[in-house]
């Protein structure tokens, strides 16, 4: 298998037939299909199913389809890396967060980015830490700053930041009046709102509402249809306006880590985001809007 027939084979699945994806390569289509049919001969099966209507994707085609992708882009980012090395960065990075952090994280990262590095593209996206995670290994995302996130062989793990976590409530709640709670008054909640990945409450709190983002998880909350759970960078406007208490839950933990697919080249610019987000993070913790744990080491 060689580059040129993986670049057909790509082309003809993206379009759905050879005459398209001769016509976009500029190829004869009788040469498209020799070439198809070699790569199709090789892997020991068909990759295409061929039709009246066009060509559809074998369920093998799809691995090939993917793994091709993120080859021709590698290859792609090899061509623009090796030029520009020296130079300016520039190409796209895709970046994906949790939402509590992308509403802190996203703007000022920006800023920097607009100043001092134009020729990057940024792709800035929100999600859970593990659909996050799976965009990462499916070549969707370059780097992800993730959520206390299970070992991985296939990505790498650098701490960003461990901040304490924090139950919240409706403005005045008298359950989180002392500003810290303990095990049992946790355990002793009558309901919680809890997101959509995993339940970060104990097994004894009830729950009828499960939210992917943080934006609705908060207004629920503060409407007193439950409680939930978030560190200090997710609630501190609501706190400071007076829209949500807070207590804190001292045994609790949210480590924030940048993730990178383990073994894949990183771009320039990719490490200038990288940069940029521990400059912006730092800030944030000057500016109150991070608290801060002690870290512990993180091997992947």
């Amino acid at each position: 298998m060689d580059l040129r027939q993986l670049r057909y084979f790509v082309a003809v699945a993206e379009r759905g037939g050879f005459g398209a994806a001769a016509s976009a390569l500029n190829v004869a289509q009788s040469a498209l299909s020799r070439h198809v049919k070699e790569l199709e001969h090789e892997l020991g099966g068909a990759l295409l199913e061929r039709g009246a209507r066009g060509v559809s994707v074998t369920e093998s085609g799809k691995v090939l389809l993917a793994r091709g992708r993120w080859l021709l882009g590698a290859i792609d980012d090899v061509k623009a890396e090796v030029r520009t090395e020296n130079r300016e960065p520039s190409g796209t990075v895709r970046l994906g967060a949790p939402s509590s952090l992308a509403d802190n994280f996203y703007a000022p990262l920006a800023k920097i980015f607009t100043t001092r590095f134009p020729r990057v593209r940024l792709e800035l996206s929100e999600g859970l830490t593990e659909t996050m995670c799976d965009h990462l290994l499916r070549a969707e995302l370059d780097l992800a700053i993730v959520t206390t996130p299970q070992p991985n062989d296939h990505l790498d793990y650098e701490t960003l930041v461990v901040e304490p976590v924090f139950l919240i409530g409706p403005p005045r709640d008298p359950r989180l009046r002392r500003g810290r709670l303990t095990r049992k008054e946790v355990n002793d909640l009558p309901t919680a709102v809890v997101p959509l990945s995993r339940n970060p409450f104990p097994p004894d709190v009830p729950f009828s509402l499960r939210v992917e983002s943080t934006t609705p998880m908060k207004q629920i909350v503060g409407s007193g249809l439950g409680y939930g759970l978030l560190p200090f960078s997710g609630i501190h406007q609501e706190v400071a306006a007076g829209t949500l208490s807070a207590a804190l839950l001292p045994w609790m933990r949210a480590d924030r880590v940048l993730a990178l697919p383990r073994g894949r080249p990183v771009s320039r610019a990719t490490r200038e985001v990288v940069a940029a987000l521990k400059e912006v993070c730092s800030n944030l913790i000057d500016d109150g809007k991070i608290l801060t744990m002690p870290t512990r080491a993180r091997s992947r």
